[in-house]
């Protein structure tokens, strides 16, 4: 009875820490283009997303497509792994 209790706390504790960690990963400031370069085709998608959700004010970026946007950050990130994606794509090429 007690190891179910316990294995029902390790549950309920790693639903609610999940979704909060899946936020921050979505973070192009926070996440790095080794990161992203590891990411399979959902993860790069969801994170070119997220750049154009983050780079709101830029009016090049809003024009592109969410696959273009995705594109874009792959090939700027390229050679700069220990760089922030929002950072590589600032870069000039």
């Amino acid at each position: 009875m007690k190891t179910m209790l316990r294995l029902s706390a390790v549950a309920l504790l790693a639903a609610l820490t999940l979704p909060a960690f899946a936020d921050t990963m979505m973070d192009p400031a926070k996440t790095s283009c080794k990161d992203l370069m590891a990411m399979d085709m959902k993860g790069m998608m969801d994170m070119g997303m997220a750049v154009k959700a983050a780079m709101k004010d830029d009016a090049k970026m809003q024009a592109m497509s969410d696959e273009d946007v995705t594109k874009m950050a792959e090939a700027q990130c390229k050679g700069h792994d220990d760089s922030m994606v929002t950072d590589a794509m600032m870069m000039k090429k």
